[in-house]
């Protein structure tokens, strides 16, 4: 039997439960088709305007609330490391960020 695992809806933010290792959850409530993302795939930022703590795929340069529809500004702070730093591989000396 599959592990089950959970999400909100990133539509009418109802949750959702889905075998692990799904890569797209259906909403039964509104139908929307969600994205499943792993959590090293993800990152996180509070709203720049409620402060709601908000997850957004690595390499977005901004995300909106899902609760005041404003949107924060990724910052280089929230950024995902290369992949050499999260290997912990040194960088190439001629590489380009």
């Amino acid at each position: 039997m599959a592990q089950m695992a959970q999400m909100v809806c990133g539509s009418c933010r109802q949750l959702l439960s889905y075998p692990e290792g799904t890569r797209q959850a259906k909403c039964s409530c509104c139908e929307t088709v969600n994205f499943v993302l792993e959590a090293h795939q993800v990152g996180l930022v509070r709203c720049d305007s409620c402060a709601l703590l908000l997850m957004y795929p690595y390499g977005s340069s901004s995300v909106k609330c899902s609760s005041c529809l404003s949107v924060t500004e990724i910052g280089e702070h929230n950024r995902r490391p290369p992949w050499s730093v999260q290997q912990g591989q040194p960088t190439p000396p001629n590489s380009v960020h």
